[in-house]
C-alpha cells in the first residue's frame, strides 16, 4: 500500500490530533475522567490544559445548559477545536487562553477542576494543583488522569519505536505524548500538597478500538513526531507506516493511566 501526504500537509499536528487520537484515546478517557469526578447536571467545571476539548465537551454533556464549562489551555490552535461535535444540549464551552499554574478567574468560581493527560507535562505540578484549588468553591472536587509509570504506552511506544528502527531523529525524548508518567505515590503527593483533602488515587487501563490499522499508524501525525515525519523522504516515510502497521497489528493497544481526585477544603 502506498501512503501519499494522508495526514501529512496542509493539516496541522492540533488537527491530525482531533482527527485521528481524540475519537480513540482522550473521548473514552475523558468520560471515565468525567464519571471519576463526579460531576453533576447544572455546575461550573474548568478543563485545565483542555487541548482540543475532549474532557470539556464530556463535561458539558453532563452538566446541561444550566451549567458552565471553560476550557484552558496555553495553545490558541488546539482551543480552536474545542466546540467541534459538541451536542447541542450540552452549555456552550468558553475557551480560556491561560496558563495552567495562572488560570484567569475569579476564587471559588467553579465546582469541579479537571486535567486530561496534561499535569504530567507541567513542571510545577504542585503549583498547579493550588492554582485548581484557588478557583474552586469549598467543597469543590480536583480530578486528574495522568499516564502511569512503568507501563506500556500505545500507541505512542510503537511510534517512538519505528522512528527509532528507521534512523529518523525527533530531537527530544523517545516518547513526546507520553514521558513524564507518574506513579500513584506522585500524583497522591501532588494533589496532597496542593492542599486538597480526601485525595483517592487509583490506576486503570484502557483497550483502544482503532477503526483500522491504517487509521492507528496514521495518529503518529498528532503528536509531536508529526511536525517530525511530514519532512522525511516519501520513502522513507512509507517505510515507516509499513513498520507501524505491523507493530500495531501485532501487540494489544492499551494505555494506563492514574487517576486523582481531592477536595478543596
Amino acid at each position: 500500500m502506498t501512503i501519499d501526504s494522508g495526514p501529512f500537509g496542509s493539516a496541522s499536528v492540533a488537527e491530525n490530533y482531533r482527527r485521528y487520537l481524540q475519537p480513540v484515546i482522550f473521548e473514552p478517557w475523558s468520560r471515565i475522567l468525567v464519571e471519576f469526578a463526579g460531576i453533576a447536571r447544572g455546575q461550573a467545571v474548568l478543563d485545565v490544559a483542555a487541548g482540543t476539548g475532549a474532557a470539556s465537551r464530556a463535561a458539558a454533556a453532563v452538566v446541561g445548559p444550566a451549567g458552565r464549562v471553560v476550557a484552558s489551555d496555553i495553545s490558541a490552535e488546539m482551543l480552536a477545536y474545542v466546540g467541534e461535535g459538541q451536542q447541542v444540549a450540552a452549555t456552550p464551552i468558553e475557551t480560556l487562553l491561560s496558563p495552567a499554574t495562572d488560570l484567569g478567574l475569579a476564587d471559588g468560581s467553579v465546582d469541579v477542576a479537571l486535567c486530561q493527560h496534561g499535569f504530567q507535562f507541567m513542571p510545577d505540578r504542585v503549583a498547579v494543583v493550588r492554582e485548581m484549588r484557588r478557583v474552586l468553591r469549598p467543597g469543590g472536587v480536583a480530578a486528574i488522569a495522568v499516564w502511569a509509570a512503568d507501563r506500556r504506552m500505545e500507541p505512542f511506544d510503537t511510534y517512538a519505536e519505528a522512528m527509532s528502527g528507521l534512523g529518523i531523529e525527533a530531537g527530544y525524548g523517545p516518547v513526546p505524548n507520553a514521558r513524564l508518567p507518574m506513579t500513584q505515590d506522585g500524583v497522591r503527593d501532588a494533589l496532597t500538597e496542593g492542599g486538597l483533602v480526601g485525595v483517592v488515587v487509583t490506576e486503570l487501563s484502557l483497550e483502544l478500538r482503532w477503526p483500522s490499522v491504517d487509521e492507528a499508524a496514521r495518529g503518529i501525525a498528532g503528536t509531536p513526531f508529526g511536525a517530525v515525519v511530514e519532512f522525511v523522504e516519501p520513502e522513507v516515510r512509507e517505510r515507516l507506516f509499513a513498520a507501524l502497521r505491523s507493530s500495531l497489528a501485532e501487540r494489544p493497544q492499551r494505555q494506563t493511566a492514574v487517576l486523582g481526585r481531592g477536595y478543596a477544603p
